[in-house]
């Protein structure tokens, strides 16, 4: 079998993508944890400026949520690894499946000192047929619409180049990230994805969730069982 070898444009677009992590590293290191907003869009189904690379399940295929659930006890027999949970995801033909962290070769997923964050869970999509992924963090900060965190963006660039890194995805030139970000009682979604010049990150508004906040619960949940679409080749590419 002959190496594959990786496009001259398809490295450089990884070295750019870790020179951007290495900026918002330098900042972390100055104490600075929030960031202002340079390119950064709501997640609009509307929007024309950025690619569609998610969908969100539709609404009339979800379950509603009934007040008879919130005060039942937490059923840990059902306690499983990650690993397993493919078994679930498969009952709603889902396209993505999760797998324990540490398989993945993704770097630095974690802060262990103050403000903390952390990955929780990552999804890939089934027999790695797009370099879609989904990945759940949280983070010990509280942050508005008119910011983000240098742990989200870190955590972003980092799950990207772990997937820009694998062989099988070496004719894709754009890797997207839905990152569920559960910024304390505040989460919000951001789709993420590099074109070669620009990282662009769009979210949805942070939804309270001190109270059984059912539409914010329902869009999470749409937008976590949702399936990977749109262009990741060259054609992604700005020009």
């Amino acid at each position: 079998m002959e190496p594959i070898t990786e496009p001259r444009d398809r490295f450089n677009l990884c070295k750019a993508l870790l020179l951007i992590e290495r900026d918002i590293k330098a900042l972390e290191e100055q104490n600075i944890h929030t960031l202002d907003r340079n390119v950064l869009q709501r997640l609009d189904a509307g929007d024309s400026l950025a690619l569609k690379l998610f969908t969100s399940l539709a609404p009339r295929d979800m379950l509603e949520l009934t007040l008879e659930y919130v005060d039942r006890k937490y059923n840990t027999d059902e306690l499983t690894r990650s690993s397993d949970c493919t078994l679930c995801l498969d009952l709603i033909t889902h396209p993505f499946r999760v797998t324990r962290i540490g398989d993945y070769k993704i770097r630095n997923l974690y802060r262990t000192f103050e403000p903390e964050y952390g990955t929780l869970s990552i999804l890939h999509v089934a027999k790695a047929s797009k370099p879609h992924m989904k990945c759940i963090m949280h983070n010990d900060l509280d942050v508005d619409d008119n910011h983000l965190l240098c742990g989200e963006v870190l955590t972003i660039i980092r799950t990207m180049l772990g997937q820009l890194k694998q062989t099988v995805f070496v004719n894709d030139m754009v890797a997207p990230i839905l990152l569920f970000s559960l910024n304390r009682r505040h989460p919000r979604v951001m789709e993420a994805y590099f074109d070669g010049q620009e990282l662009l990150i769009r979210h949805t508004k942070p939804y309270d969730f001190t109270f059984l906040n059912i539409a914010g619960f329902k869009t999470f949940a749409q937008w976590y069982l949702g399936d990977p679409i749109g262009i990741t080749s060259r054609e992604a590419m700005r020009t």
